[in-house]
């Protein structure tokens, strides 16, 4: 039988490997989010460097992207504790929006070359 003392130390230790995990949980979403804002950076030089008709046509799906991960960003800083349910939400909204942007330059191309 294990005695208190050791109870007392498997709890202890317990309770020091719950705030790492939730220390990698946050370093985690964190990375998260620098790489999203990579992409939006990449996407946004993309679409300066693209033509005025392309631009029209993303700039406001880019700009949508941004914003949700600006709302992604906040929201971590905010409830670090429950950022994993948040962002997997927001998650959905960025993917999509990426969606929305591949969907619209493919669409683009086809009417510039077609």
């Amino acid at each position: 039988m294990a005695t208190d003392e050791q109870i007392a130390a498997m709890d202890t230790r317990i309770e020091e490997l719950e705030d790492q995990l939730g220390d990698l949980r946050e370093q985690l979403l964190r990375a998260q989010l620098e790489q999203w804002q990579a992409r939006v950076e990449d996407l946004e030089v993309q679409l300066k460097l693209g033509s005025m008709e392309v631009d029209d046509r993303i700039a406001p799906l880019v700009e949508r992207l941004r914003n949700s991960w600006l709302d992604a960003q906040e929201k971590v800083g905010a409830t670090p504790s429950t950022a994993s349910d948040v962002l997997d939400t927001l998650w959905g909204g960025l993917e999509q929006a990426m969606k929305d942007i591949r969907n619209a330059v493919m669409d683009a191309k086809s009417t510039v070359i077609g």
